[in-house]
């Protein structure tokens, strides 16, 4: 990926723009709200998932975590001193998920730490990137005012758009490229910038655009224009964790995991994180126990649960088994596959109307792109949204529409918003998931012609893509 600061298709939407008068550092015209289905050209920003590498270190010299042990009461002095006898460079602290801190060391210095009596253990760092997809296709998306379809796909009613202006009160984090927070639609309350490993606060901003599409499937407001979220109005909180050169680090996602924990016990109630949405993916396996003695992101992840957090994750799309994906794969997230729909309402009667013929899936199909759960245990926590032609907000005040379970599993963290809101779920992480889990497998049970081809009723052969997410259940 490119280390400009733009997003792909930046310059062909400048040239739309100027064509049309539009300036996208402005609000986009209000309009009344429409079905999808009138539609202007913007570009294709697939979210594609795949591993990358970190940043660069000296010869001889790789990026490690080191988790302390409970005993230890000071986390930056513990590191400081260790930095000192053992030589590394310290990086990151962490020690609201849990104790540790990130560094740069040789592996004998690694394996030195791992001896020393106050250290539970040291891991070698993962990176990730999000890449685009190969094509650039132009692609078609709503113009202002529109019902997206996959919003009503997931039961969203005309009757519930005319209500304009409601806000679903549950403050949800959106861990990724950032948010444009001066995006009219997004109700974006603050953030951390996490990309160098520790969290700074900022004006959220978003100089690629995934992260604010993400924010617009799972909150874009319910008002006159634009599109509208599954979890309309939500308070959103921005964590970046890639850096301009486009590389997210794991010191990035465990200072992101970090900082959401810290918002369930800091002072401030004002500001507790209750879903966390991670469009991101890469290397990696569920070794079991929580990571406790190997992996410090599933570690996080676990402790997240503890304090009230329930993780969306998305599964990937290389249209292979997510067990060797993190953070998909493990037990503790809800991982969101991604099916198409284009007319919003099930049968599988659509023609596919975003892309010019190069679509992902017929309708009512699960995407070709979309890992999927094999084992037993993967299969628990799966669960599927809609993922084609996702028209969302865009940076600069513009909407643009993309394919990738990036965009599957905001909608499953809308979801799971509005079961908390409802009071359908309640607890902490691991109570929210398994209520939600059972809610939507009894509303598919029930009404047997809401699903997809591809879903448990219908399945496909050797892959599971789990039950369609729906919000009809949290009203």
């Amino acid at each position: 990926m490119s280390s400009q600061s733009h997003g792909p298709g930046y310059a062909r939407r400048q040239r739309q723009k100027s064509e049309s008068g539009h300036d996208g550092n402005a609000p986009h015209p209000k309009s009344p709200r429409r079905i999808l289905g009138a539609f202007s050209a913007v570009i294709l920003a697939a979210a594609t998932i795949v591993a990358g590498s970190g940043p660069a270190a000296a010869a001889g010299e790789s990026d490690y975590t080191v988790v302390l042990k409970d005993s230890v009461t000071n986390v930056d002095s513990t590191a400081t001193a260790q930095g000192k006898e053992y030589g590394f460079t310290l990086s990151s602290t962490y020690e609201h998920a849990l104790k540790g801190y990130s560094g740069t060391m040789t592996d004998s210095e690694a394996a030195q730490l791992g001896a020393d009596p106050a250290v539970d253990f040291v891991a070698p760092e993962r990176a990730f990137t999000l890449a685009e997809d190969a094509d650039d296709d132009v692609i078609d998306t709503a113009s202002a005012g529109s019902l997206p379809a996959w919003w009503l796909r997931v039961g969203g009613t005309l009757e519930e758009a005319a209500e304009d202006g409601q806000e679903i009160a549950v403050n949800t984090a959106v861990i990724d490229t950032g948010i444009d927070s001066s995006h009219p639609d997004l109700n974006v309350r603050g953030g951390v910038d996490c990309s160098a490993g520790t969290p700074v606060e900022v004006i959220p901003v978003d100089h690629y655009g995934h992260g604010t599409m993400v924010a617009g499937v799972l909150a874009a407001r319910n008002n006159t224009f634009g599109v509208i979220g599954t979890a309309y109005g939500a308070p959103l909180w921005s964590v970046r964790v890639m850096t301009d050169a486009g590389t997210i680090s794991e010191a990035a996602l465990l200072c992101a995991a970090d900082w959401v924990v810290s918002t369930r016990t800091d002072q401030d109630e004002q500001n507790d994180i209750q879903v966390a949405n991670i469009s991101i993916g890469g290397p990696g396996q569920d070794q079991g126990n929580c990571g406790n003695g190997s992996d410090p992101l599933h570690k996080m992840i676990c402790q997240g649960v503890a304090e009230g957090v329930t993780w969306t994750v998305a599964a990937g799309n290389a249209a292979t088994d997510f067990a060797t994906t993190i953070p998909a794969t493990y037990d503790e997230v809800l991982t969101a596959t991604a099916m198409a729909d284009y007319d919003g309402r099930p049968g599988g009667k659509e023609t596919p109307l975003c892309s010019g013929g190069s679509v992902p899936s017929a309708d009512d199909e699960f995407a070709n792109f979309s890992n999927f759960a094999v084992q037993a245990a993967d299969q628990q926590h799966t669960i599927a949204a809609p993922g084609v032609c996702i028209t969302s907000t865009y940076p600069g005040g513009l909407y643009n529409t993309a394919h990738g379970t990036s965009f599957a599993s905001p909608v499953v963290a809308g979801s799971v918003v509005r079961c908390i809101y409802s009071g359908m779920c309640g607890g902490d992480g691991s109570s929210v998931m398994k209520q939600f889990l059972a809610s939507v497998e009894a509303f598919n049970n029930d009404n047997t012609k809401y699903g997809f081809n591809g879903d448990p009723l219908r399945p496909a052969s050797g892959k599971y893509y789990g039950y369609l997410a729906t919000t009809a259940l949290c009203d």
